[in-house]
């Protein structure tokens, strides 16, 4: 199949959770051998820097997007990963066949029987959504649940990462998933204690974590991973870490040391509690030695639990908590609503070694292959149809 994706930012170039979905269903997919491209906004936008929400920036995607027509009229599939409101005027216009194949241009062309040939009609080319997470605002904007309700009518078929877009957004996707872990990760389980890769650059500082072991006892390494944003909670974690009198700061026999592996508009107040490591492409060698992982994207979640560190996870608005609490790895994991709630977790966390490793178990089933079985069997069912009304409307 000749696959065409839709991305907020180039996938080869960029780091982040829809990036690396986006990136490793690619590389399956060619695998398998598909064909895939993909148009991402940011090179839409490069030119003149603009605010994803201006009037000129969306004139400029939506120029740059019509310019690359063509990539449509070549697609077998198209699908989009939450860029919904620059897809909308080019849905719509898929939806009148614009670039239909010759002898289906959509509703106004061709004759139509009955439902089945209506939808396979309606569109010039199979167009399908993934609702990759949410915009960081509880409850939701009513212009946040438009565009995806709107995205979801003019859509083949949806897919969901996660289960919390029927009750916030109105929206009930056809398949859901949880992401997919890069193959380095799913190997991890594998290697023995004397193989694991020992992050001598991982920023706790060896010489130092071993003169505080002789001084303090106990030294807890913890990992906040993830964007530094208000969406992931890291507001409540510096809060946390801002008290003077506070569970972490009265423990006489425990060094809590910090880092936080992420870039966001957070880094300057995080880098008076630990080291700032910025976006990085490989989270793995910061992973290694943490005790504990702070982090609540579910990426990041797939990573930790892979690893087999205990996850805590922060649920700072109550669509953050459904979000957290629907997922697979709730029953493995802690989240905390607040600063009070973290400190204590953070403290005192104790996580049984089967649960431990029950966690890993799941996350390392999350691979690939899974990924792209669930999107090929999206596909497969339009696609069939589409290419049977097609046939149809040429021999009519």
């Amino acid at each position: 199949m000749k696959i065409l994706f839709l991305t907020p930012r180039d996938s080869k170039k960029n780091l982040g959770g829809v990036e690396g979905h986006v990136r490793i269903l690619t590389e399956e997919l060619e695998r398998r051998g598909h064909s895939v491209k993909e148009i991402s906004l940011d090179e839409s936008t490069k030119v003149t820097p603009c605010s994803a929400r201006s009037h000129l920036c969306k004139l400029q995607a939506w120029g740059y997007l019509w310019n690359k027509r063509d990539l449509f009229k070549w697609a077998d599939v198209v699908h989009v990963h939450d860029v919904f409101w620059w897809w909308l005027p080019f849905g719509l216009l898929n939806l009148l066949g614009v670039w239909g194949d010759e002898g289906n241009r959509g509703l106004f062309k061709g004759s139509w029987r009955n439902l089945e040939d209506f939808r396979g009609m309606k569109r010039g080319r199979p167009a399908f959504i993934t609702f990759h997470g949410w915009e960081g605002v509880c409850p939701p904007s009513w212009s946040a649940v438009l565009q995806k309700k709107l995205a979801a009518f003019l859509s083949d078929g949806t897919i969901g990462v996660g289960r919390f877009f029927e009750k916030w957004y109105g929206v009930e996707t056809d398949r859901t998933v949880w992401g997919a872990l890069a193959p380095k990760y799913t190997s991890f389980v594998s290697w023995s204690s004397s193989t694991q890769p020992k992050s001598v650059t991982s920023g706790f500082g060896r010489a130092s974590v071993f003169l505080h072991e002789q001084k303090y006892g106990l030294v807890r390494k913890i990992v906040f991973l993830g964007r530094m944003e208000k969406v992931n909670g890291v507001e409540v974690l510096l809060k946390a870490l801002d008290r003077k009198d506070g569970p972490l700061q009265r423990q006489r026999t425990v060094l809590f040391r910090f880092i936080f592996v992420g870039e966001g508009s957070y880094r300057k107040q995080a880098e008076k509690f630990g080291k700032v490591t910025g976006m990085v492409k490989d989270p793995q060698k910061y992973l290694v030695d943490a005790d504990i992982v702070i982090t609540s994207s579910y990426m990041s979640m797939l990573e930790a639990a892979a690893m087999g560190k205990p996850v805590i996870a922060i649920g700072n608005s109550e669509l953050k908590e459904d979000y957290l609490n629907c997922h697979p790895l709730r029953k493995w994991m802690r989240v905390c609503k607040n600063s009070e709630e973290l400190v204590g977790r953070i403290a005192s966390l104790q996580l049984r070694k089967d649960a431990i490793r029950a966690a890993q178990d799941w996350a390392v089933g999350q691979t690939p292959e899974r990924l792209a079985d669930v999107y090929e069997g999206l596909w497969g069912t339009s696609t069939r149809r589409y290419k049977k009304v097609q046939e149809g409307i040429r021999r009519d």
